[in-house]
């Protein structure tokens, strides 16, 4: 009998140790970090309850470590500057050829939804645009 407690109690033993030794890896891949965000992706975009496809692109700033572009956000074919920590990309408040953008973004698996404003002087509209990687 006692050599069955042993056995048992040392298997136990090693399921808590495994238990406890896998519960603290993490998948380093989890969080998404600057390069997944870089590529083309295909739009739907809906701006004050009217609806857009198009396409735009995120480029790396490789003097940044946290910098991208972001190429014909609001089917406008402009250049924006942007910012990623983590999962989410942030566009700082910006004058466009006329037009202020400013938002944010939150990318998951292949899917970045923005949110922004595109301004002018005399009219603002507010847009959420739902960008899938191609």
């Amino acid at each position: 009998m006692k050599k069955i407690t042993f056995n048992l109690s040392f298997y136990l033993l090693l399921l808590a140790v495994s238990m406890v030794a896998f519960s603290g890896c993490k998948d380093d891949d989890d969080e998404p970090n600057k390069a997944d965000f870089i590529g083309a992706y295909n739009v739907s975009e809906v701006c004050d309850g009217v609806t857009y496809t198009y396409s735009l692109s995120i480029a790396d700033v490789t003097s940044s470590d946290d910098g991208v572009t972001i190429t014909n956000l609001w089917d406008w074919e402009e250049v924006m500057d942007a910012t990623i920590n983590g999962s989410t990309l942030t566009i700082p408040s910006q004058l466009s050829d006329g037009i202020t953008f400013a938002g944010t973004g939150e990318l998951s698996d292949n899917t970045l939804v923005i949110t922004y404003t595109a301004a002018d002087n005399t009219d603002s509209e507010s847009c959420v645009a739902t960008a899938t990687k191609q």
